[in-house]
């Protein structure tokens, strides 16, 4: 990420205890500051997410209990404390006619793509949008992933990439995630049953570190995830609440 210089202007007392904790942690005064304001947004959480929803055949829009899918999501992000969702919606423009520029508090963006080109590729467009920890989500997935509390797990594995993890009856009918502790070693795709690594699938919920932009090779994130589970860089966050997949 790049820097800028600003000068600030600061009381006596607290740029005599900011050098006072820059020389404990062998930094400079620029570098204390900079992790002092860090620490401080991290503590309020994470404020931004991507919806991935511009596949060909969208499930976005399907009703569920009567909603769609995607209100049911931006319902959760909403009572998680995210105040702004950038929709990935590929060629699916009647999301933004459905939806608008604001849901219930949250305010939405739209980034369209004339030929989609995969999940990986859509998520790099944002890459401008975003200096901090970023909720992804799969457009056709429900689920109630605790939020704050999975970026604490992201927070303290010094995650690129942390996935919520969830248990299903049958993961032979899914990728299944091989796990040691928290870190994701790779997935096994409809392992035959008895034979499965773990219980454990992708439930389609992430947080990704504004790093995630400079490994976006290829199309999808799947490739993506199994890059980072080969160089130990992804983490799991298992949770054992609603999940509904539709399609």
């Amino acid at each position: 990420m790049s820097k800028k210089r600003i000068s600030l202007t600061l009381e006596r007392e607290l740029v005599e205890k900011v050098d006072l904790e820059a020389e404990d942690k062998g930094l400079n005064r620029s570098s204390m500051v900079e992790q002092i304001v860090e620490s401080h947004f991290k503590r309020k959480g994470v404020g931004t997410a991507a919806v991935l929803c511009g596949g060909a055949e969208s499930k976005t829009l399907e009703l569920v209990e009567g909603k769609p899918v995607l209100s049911h999501i931006l319902d959760h992000l909403r009572s998680q404390g995210i105040n702004r969702t950038i929709l990935l919606v590929g060629r699916n423009r009647e999301i933004e006619n459905q939806f608008g520029s604001e849901y219930r508090g949250i305010a939405l963006e739209y980034v369209f793509e004339d030929e989609p080109e995969g999940t990986a590729s859509a998520l790099s467009k944002i890459e401008s949008k975003v200096n901090e920890d970023l909720v992804v989500l799969n457009g056709h997935v429900a689920a109630d992933v605790d939020i704050r509390d999975m970026l604490k797990v992201h927070e303290d594995e010094d995650a690129v990439a942390t996935m919520a993890l969830t248990t299903v009856e049958n993961p032979s009918n899914y990728g299944v995630a091989r796990l040691k502790g928290r870190e994701i070693l790779g997935f096994e795709e409809k392992p035959s049953k008895g034979e499965e690594p773990s219980r454990l699938i992708n439930s389609g919920t992430y947080i990704v570190s504004p790093s995630i932009f400079s490994r976006l090779n290829g199309s999808n994130l799947e490739s993506v995830f199994e890059s980072l589970a080969a160089t130990s860089e992804l983490y799991g966050y298992i949770y054992g609440g609603k999940w509904l997949e539709v399609g």
